[in-house]
């Protein structure tokens, strides 16, 4: 990656698309299957798993549209809390520890400053 890299570079809307995308259809074929549409062709309609009179295949085509566009919606938001500048910056340390100018010493000044560095630490 270079220094110009731009945050559409890094995360396409194609990419963001496709993803909302399966988990709108995982959540269709989900709601397919809990509601019963792929029973048995001799069982009426009547029979078979129905949400406040909506037919299986109407619901599943609702929560996959429901799902699919709650999913763009909170990737889209995830994406503007990255900053591209990050993915050219190397992390050689885990992301939460404090930042400090020597690794060896801890940021809240937990040492005790009456003991000698080879000393045990008192419990």
């Amino acid at each position: 990656m270079t220094e110009n890299t731009r945050r559409r570079d890094l995360f396409r809307p194609v990419q963001l698309i496709g993803l909302s995308l399966l988990c709108g259809v995982f959540a269709g074929m989900v709601t397919l299957i809990a509601t019963g549409a792929f029973t048995d062709k001799v069982m009426r309609m009547v029979d078979r798993g129905t949400y406040a009179g909506i037919p299986p295949w109407n619901l599943a085509f609702i929560v996959t549209g429901g799902i699919f566009i709650a999913a763009l919606l909170i990737l889209s938001i995830l994406i503007l809390a990255v900053d591209p500048a990050d993915f050219t910056k190397p992390h050689d340390r885990p992301v939460l520890y404090d930042k400090t100018d020597d690794g060896d010493a801890p940021a809240d000044g937990a040492a005790d400053a009456g003991s000698a560095p080879g000393d045990a630490p008192q419990i």
